[in-house]
């Protein structure tokens, strides 16, 4: 029985390690970063870039305030937006206002395939800090619960973005018939 504890044990730790690494870097800089590029043969860019657009003007709920560059001749999409982080405190109280992860997203079409590019993700603080920081166990003020469950906050969030807008892209905007 005790042999069991231990393992069950394990495996549970082992589950924080493999949730540490769930946000993907980038090798050369050593920043979280999201990068990937898709086939969808027999579009053009510009009907690509149409499709991008109209994912960002469903996904956001302010598609304005997150566009920062439209280019459809070059075929960029480029936006900043954030969402908001929780906190587990004392007692399972559940803390709504553990800050900002903000990100740049691009979106960039040519014929027949597109890509997606999500980086500059930090966590809103007075100086730079990227969200790869949270798998730093090294640091001073490391917090293994706190920031396990950022990484899961945020990894849950961002595999919700980029399943929405692959699946987006795929078939565009599902056109209902009005067959009365």
């Amino acid at each position: 029985m005790k042999l069991i504890k231990i393992a069950f044990i394990g495996l549970l730790s082992m589950s924080f390690v493999a949730t540490a690494q769930d946000i993907p870097t980038n090798e050369e800089t050593g920043k979280a970063e999201y990068k990937h590029a898709e086939n969808i043969p027999g579009l053009t860019p510009e009907q690509l870039y149409d499709r991008g657009l109209a994912w960002v003007n469903k996904f956001y709920t302010n598609p304005n305030g997150v566009l920062n560059t439209q280019d459809k001749e070059g075929g960029k999409i480029v936006g900043r937006a954030r969402f908001k982080l929780s906190r587990i405190e004392n007692k399972g109280h559940v803390n709504p206002n553990a800050g900002f992860v903000s990100y740049q997203i691009t979106l960039q079409f040519k014929d027949g395939k597109y890509r997606y590019v999500i980086d500059a993700i930090r966590w809103e603080k007075p100086s730079y800090y990227d969200v790869s920081q949270w798998t730093d166990k090294e640091q001073s003020n490391y917090n293994e619960a706190e920031y396990t469950s950022y990484i899961e906050q945020t990894t849950k969030y961002f595999d919700t973005l980029i399943e929405n807008l692959e699946s987006y892209m795929k078939v565009g905007e599902v056109k209902k018939t009005d067959d009365w």
